[in-house]
């Protein structure tokens, strides 16, 4: 089928070996790790001047979060991870066919995130009904949240920079031990 082209499966590749590669920037640029630590939320985003949209800083504290992956109906919540990396990838959702190209591209180096200790949690604002459906249809076996209620989005301040104003574009943030250790969104220059 079209999703198994040579040329699909080079831009898959090709995405998948972009994202590992600003991760892997994100570890060996000197300092980045290292920065202070904030009160995390939105609302202190915001509150400090951050864009709506615009993600949570580099050191602030992790929002708490209690979500179910989808696929194994087990919680995912920020103690669930605590201790592990973990790089959440807030995305439009069904409603953009790239970010499930993205998720697969993840899928596909999730070996790779693995020796880094890293974990991926995919979010997306669909129902579960309809996220379940496309993520049968992508063949996406790591964990997926329906943050349907957009209250996680909203946690992280990833809402506003997708094609509609309630969305996330294409967002990531990395967690460990409470913090956000490294956080991109395609949208920012």
């Amino acid at each position: 089928g079209e999703g198994s082209s040579p040329w699909m499966l080079w831009k898959r590749a090709l995405m998948a070996v972009g994202v590992l590669g600003l991760l892997v920037a994100s570890f060996v640029l000197p300092g980045v790790l290292n920065k202070k630590t904030t009160p995390a939320g939105a609302a202190h985003a915001m509150a400090m001047g951050a864009e709506p949209g615009a993600g949570l800083s580099m050191g602030s504290a992790a929002p708490a979060f209690s979500e179910r992956d989808l696929l194994s109906g087990r919680p995912v919540t920020s103690t669930s991870v605590e201790g592990q990396k973990t790089l959440l990838f807030f995305s439009e959702g069904i409603m953009c066919q790239a970010c499930f190209e993205q998720i697969q591209g993840l899928q596909q180096v999730g070996a790779e995130l693995q020796k880094r200790g890293i974990r991926l949690v995919s979010i997306t604002l669909d129902s579960p009904g309809d996220l379940e459906q496309a993520v049968s249809q992508y063949g996406i076996t790591t964990p997926v949240i329906s943050d349907s209620d957009g209250n996680m989005s909203a946690a992280f301040n990833v809402l506003g920079q997708g094609m509609h104003a309630d969305t996330p574009g294409h967002a990531f943030a990395l967690i460990d031990r409470g913090k956000v250790l490294w956080y991109r969104d395609y949208w920012l220059a």
